[in-house]
């Protein structure tokens, strides 16, 4: 492909986004597929229109067959083969993203979606026979398979999670699908490279809509379709060149979306929540709570990722993956140690590896085993260890086994864990199971935050044990409350774009409890 038809290609694209997306967003806004701001994490003043995705979508198409029919590119059987997968793959995730963004899918539906999408894609023939890492060539055998599809949903979901403020995805989007296009064009791939280029395009032009303030959202949509793409292209290059796959270059093309991703993924596995629970952690969260604004947070954002595709490119044209590490590995080492982001996430692993060397540890001691305690505070600055710290000593005098304190305020940008363990208390007799307590702190039904605990009496004792425990959490209820209107307050003083919230109260004590308790024994 020459530079030339990639020039154009990009530019018919350009050129028909443009056109496209004010009558998309006109019918959005007919039909009510719109963001409208709510009490929680939607901040924007106004509604914003969503379908960004489908005139993305639609202009990039409309650039593919303008200069596919022209007669640009030589069609080949390669290029019917990524079609055969492709179209109807982009089918199947656009309509999952249109169903999520007008009516909501809860996050194993949306998944079960992308499987669906991406095993249609797979389906056509592609896959990964074995990876390159640093000249090591790894078969993969049968398990090439399940390789490629964990590394498809993998981008789906990593531009998905990244798409938080306006203009970030269509930034980051633009530039990924950009680079993957001279990759292509370079493996002798010229209609993967129009795909590419094409999709470039659409993006640049979205973001005269979706830059801040954004008047025009992508959705889910838009983010997981360009997710899609670029899967879809690195397998196909991959598949095409009947060479091993080299596993540093598309990592670092996408390394900005697959460390947000990850950081994600070991806060909310570690800290014992569901995988699709939402936070504000995030890389863009993080920058903004640094006090900068929207287009200076996309701007750098979009920077890095320009830094981790140039060494990706590097990578390529060299064949040495070091290039592509570098800039990737070089990027996070930057932003954890100036304590940006990812540092807390360092932090959590750390702590659980060393807490799991303990144990093994402890297993050939003969001296009596102490308490454990992890705490970290994930973000924000609101005091509560002082809540922790009272729990704890509860939690000791009254012989538990274990605690853990979850709390997670999106709105107020407050993400706390603690976690306490005494393990003699956990070596319980055969048969005796004890008891275990799960009580959700709550305000007008969200859930703020969770209680956890363990005991290991049972019968009589165990409910013994467990009523002196919620007793001790019964007057900390005003505390927290309080402690949590405190700071909404300060943060309302500190971040205009929070606003005044009711107070926070966790439903406990008497006939208001809302728990999972149980005392069983086998």
């Amino acid at each position: 492909m020459t530079p030339a038809i990639a020039v154009l290609t990009g530019a018919i694209a350009l050129l028909a986004a443009l056109l496209l997306t004010p009558r998309v967003m006109w019918l959005a806004y007919r039909v009510g597929a719109v963001d409208a701001p709510d009490k929680g994490r939607k901040t924007q003043r106004e509604p914003v229109a969503l379908l960004g995705g489908v005139a993305v979508c639609l202009a990039a198409a409309i650039a593919v067959w303008i200069v596919s029919g022209a007669g640009a590119i030589e069609p080949t059987a390669g290029t019917a083969k990524l079609l055969r997968g492709l179209i109807p793959a982009l089918l199947v995730m656009m309509a999952v993203g249109l169903v999520d963004d007008l009516y909501g899918l809860t996050g194993i539906y949306k998944l079960v979606g992308q499987f669906l999408s991406i095993g249609l894609l797979l389906s056509s023939g592609f896959g990964f026979h074995e990876v390159s890492l640093f000249g090591y060539v790894m078969p993969l055998n049968e398990f090439g398979f399940a390789f490629t599809l964990f590394f498809c949903v993998g981008c789906v979901n990593a531009f998905n999670l990244i798409d938080g403020i306006d203009g970030l995805a269509s930034s980051v989007g633009a530039i990924v699908l950009g680079t993957l296009g001279v990759v292509a064009a370079s493996l002798g791939n010229p209609f993967a490279s129009m795909i590419c280029f094409a999709a470039c395009g659409a993006l640049i032009a979205f973001l005269r809509f979706n830059g801040p303030p954004a008047r025009m959202y992508l959705g889910d949509t838009g983010s997981m379709l360009i997710g899609l793409l670029v899967a879809a292209v690195s397998v196909h290059c991959a598949t095409k060149t009947q060479a091993a796959f080299a596993l540093m270059v598309p990592v670092a093309i996408c390394a900005i979306p697959i460390l947000d991703a990850s950081a994600a993924m070991v806060r909310r596995v570690t800290t014992g929540q569901s995988v699709f629970t939402p936070d504000r952690g995030h890389l863009h969260h993080s920058l903004l709570l640094r006090g900068w604004s929207v287009k200076r947070t996309v701007a750098s954002i979009a920077g890095m990722t320009a830094v981790t595709c140039a060494g990706a490119l590097a990578s390529f044209y060299t064949g040495l993956d070091y290039y592509a590490m570098a800039a990737a590995v070089g990027v996070f080492v930057a932003l954890a140690s100036a304590k940006v982001f990812g540092h807390v996430e360092v932090l959590l692993v750390a702590k659980r590896t060393s807490g799991a060397l303990r144990r093994v540890l402890r297993r050939k001691s003969v001296e009596p085993d102490s308490p454990t305690e992890t705490v970290v505070h994930l973000q924000g600055t609101r005091v509560w260890q002082v809540f922790w710290e009272g729990l704890t000593e509860a939690a000791q005098r009254h012989g538990l086994s274990s605690l853990r304190l979850t709390v997670n305020i999106p709105r107020l940008h407050e993400q706390f864990y603690a976690n306490w363990n005494q393990p003699s208390c956990r070596q319980d007799p055969v048969g005796v199971a004890g008891w275990e307590l799960s009580l959700p702190l709550t305000h007008h039904g969200t859930t703020v935050g969770k209680l956890s605990a363990t005991g290991r009496q049972n019968g009589a004792a165990g409910a013994q044990q467990l009523q002196e425990l919620l007793e001790y959490v019964e007057p900390l209820e005003s505390q927290l409350a309080r402690v949590i209107a405190v700071e909404t307050e300060a943060a309302t003083q500190h971040n205009p774009v929070v606003t005044p919230v009711p107070q926070y109260v966790a439903n406990s004590g008497g006939s208001s409890h809302r728990l999972a308790a149980h005392v069983a024994a086998e």
